[in-house]
């Protein structure tokens, strides 16, 4: 996937619009946890500065090139962590953290130190993928299900992350001190002939993705025939026209107080 096919893809239009409403165009926003700098390109649009942050400056190094050669002057990058975030006190209007909650060890203690970035009456966006909300139909439903049991196994038993942190949201941003928090649930529809072809083809190869299939049969939850068969199983489920896939993401938007 070329880099502007993975913009057009992941775009805040989808993925943020839940915290769109309250920013400001004079507002400075902190992506923390940015990953390939899709959504903080496109939060570009909406407030006067981004700053995307991530563990590993690998991950946004086409987004920089891109902001680069587009133009794109309201926008740095830089890797850091988020338990220590190379930032003074109250120094964002906004911060945006999306799929990254769920993947960490210490997602209060994440918490606490943005809010500490935070201006007074800053608004965070929060978002998180919520395995339990998964809606499959089509053909080798039990097999395809199979798949994403073992992907929830593997979130953790080899990277200590949460599948179902989304639905804690809500009670995180309040332990952190929060006040306001909104949460809301949204679901990603596949359900088109070309989305469904994509999504499944996209699973096939998972199947193959080195750290899945190493990981599964490391922790004895498949075998490499097994994994054979889900490749297979997906490749038929992307060329059938009953096939549907959903997925549920857990959001929450809260504020830092005044004093």
């Amino acid at each position: 996937m070329s880099f502007e096919a993975y913009l057009k893809a992941r775009n805040v239009g989808d993925y943020a619009e839940f915290l769109l409403p309250h920013l400001a165009s004079n507002f400075r926003l902190l992506d923390v946890g940015c990953g390939g700098g899709s959504l903080s390109l496109g939060l570009t649009e909406f407030v006067d500065q981004v700053v995307g942050v991530d563990l590993d400056e690998g991950e946004f190094q086409e987004a920089q090139q891109y902001a680069l050669q587009q133009g794109i002057e309201n926008i740095t990058f830089q890797a850091g962590s988020v338990y220590a975030l190379d930032f003074a006190d109250d120094q964002f209007e906004t911060c945006f953290c999306h799929s990254m909650l769920e993947a960490i060890d210490r997602p209060l203690d994440a918490l606490l130190e943005i809010k500490r970035t935070l201006k007074p009456g800053g608004v965070l966006g929060v978002a998180s993928v919520e395995y339990d909300g998964l809606i499959l139909a089509g053909p080798n439903e039990a097999l395809l299900r199979r798949f994403y049991a073992i992907r929830e196994r593997l979130w953790q038993l080899d990277i200590s992350a949460d599948p179902y942190l989304g639905r804690a949201l809500r009670g995180l941003l309040l332990r952190a001190g929060f006040e306001g928090v909104v949460a809301s649930s949204k679901y990603f529809c596949y359900g088109t002939e070309a989305a469904v072809k994509s999504f499944g083809r996209g699973r096939a190869e998972d199947c193959r993705d080195e750290w899945y299939a190493n990981a599964a049969q490391k922790y004895g939850l498949a075998t490499s025939s097994d994994l054979d068969d889900m490749e297979q199983a997906w490749l038929e489920w992307s060329e059938a026209d009953d096939a549907y896939v959903a997925f549920a993401w857990c959001r929450a938007i809260g504020w830092k107080p005044q004093s």
